[in-house]
């Protein structure tokens, strides 16, 4: 993954000079993406060190880090334990407020040079991030204390010269864009896969996923008697003829019908294509409606599946269960009467839901 610069980069070179990486985040959990990203930017700008900085109080994100700080840190400890190179830096956990990445990156540095040494910062973002960078806290003086190494991210662009000068002016020898890697992997489906009661050890060091189960981070919440689950489950009731089906036990009393349209609406808010809905419960024991749409990439189909995960969490209502990954180019969400397929437009057309349901007794074409 050989580094290339809008322009070449300042600074004396890599032997008169340490370099230093450092690779930010609310690490909420961290994965196996992140440490890919941090090993290969470590060897393409021959960095002395990789600084993991967990972020405090992100700005940016107030109110959505679900993992305490302390938890958040012992699985960046557990994840870089036995890395050479790698370390944890508490920069922003240790102090109050927010964490403002200009601020950390003075911090650092000060911190270097304080030890006798006066080494060259990378700041390692992504290809999503250095698009929010300008709108950032203080950006100018986020330059001047670090350069910025950019990594691809899929869905997004990788910044062209004209960009990079546009909306850094002056300053477009203040990035490096890195060739590699490029892992598409989310804090946020891992955790809505815990969730769900889904496995994550291909997508987190073993040590994480044991720090996840150990303190029961991002796992629903056992209801009392008081305020009993309120999503349909996997418990089995015949049927009058003979076929199994599932109890029904409506989200709060709360028609299938309505579930459904709940859903609906939370596809349309993520930007899903070719909502429909599909009235089987003539035909099948297995729900008694299914809401399928499209995605134009893998990231838009984990943002349209974790988007209604998230928004009918906040409802009180929670899945029984989670199949398929964004790289599957599908995911099923199981709410027991409701049942939503997304799908990458090939696969949707693979699979055909629409064709096999041909004789439902409602097609709802939403968009």
């Amino acid at each position: 993954m050989a580094p290339r610069s809008a322009a070449a980069p300042p600074g004396d070179s890599p032997a008169e000079r340490p370099r230093i990486g450092v690779l930010g985040g609310t690490f909420d959990p961290i994965h196996v993406g992140h440490l890919a990203i941090a090993e290969a930017a470590r060897q393409a700008l021959d960095l002395e060190r990789v600084l993991f900085l967990p972020a405090g109080e992100p700005p940016h994100k107030p109110g959505e880090v679900e993992a305490s700080v302390a938890d958040r840190v012992a699985m960046v400890e557990a994840a870089i334990a036995g890395h050479p190179g790698f370390e944890l830096s508490r920069v922003d956990v240790d102090r109050d407020g927010p964490s403002y990445t200009a601020d950390s990156m003075e911090r650092i540095l000060d911190a270097e040079r304080a030890a006798g040494r006066d080494p060259d910062l990378y700041l390692i973002v992504s290809a999503e991030t250095i698009a929010e960078i300008p709108g950032w806290h203080e950006p100018a003086r986020l330059l001047a204390a670090c350069q910025l190494a950019v990594v691809p991210r899929t869905g997004f662009p990788t910044p062209d010269r004209d960009w990079i000068e546009a909306a850094f002016p002056g300053q477009t020898d203040r990035i490096v864009l890195l060739g590699g890697p490029e892992i598409d992997v989310s804090s946020t489906a891992i955790r809505s896969r815990v969730e769900a009661g889904l496995d994550v050890g291909d997508l987190v060091p073993a040590a994480v996923e044991r720090q996840i189960v150990d303190h029961g981070l991002y796992q629903s919440a056992v209801p009392s008697p008081e305020d009993p689950d309120p999503v349909t489950d996997s418990a089995l009731a015949p049927r009058p003829d003979g076929l199994p089906r599932r109890e029904k036990r409506a989200a709060a009393d709360r028609a299938s019908i309505d579930l459904a349209r709940r859903i609906v609406e939370l596809a349309e808010d993520k930007k899903a294509a070719d909502i429909v809905l599909l009235d089987v419960s003539a035909l099948t024991s297995l729900a008694d409606h299914f809401v399928v749409c499209s995605g134009g990439s893998e990231r838009q189909i984990q943002a349209i599946a974790d988007g209604i995960v998230g928004g009918l969490r906040d409802d009180g209502i929670r899945p029984i269960g989670r199949e398929g990954t964004a790289t599957s180019h599908w995911v099923l969400v199981d709410y027991g009467d409701v049942i939503v397929h997304v799908f990458t437009p090939p696969e949707r057309d693979f699979y055909s839901l629409e064709k096999h349901w041909a004789e439902a007794k409602t097609i709802l074409r939403v968009q």
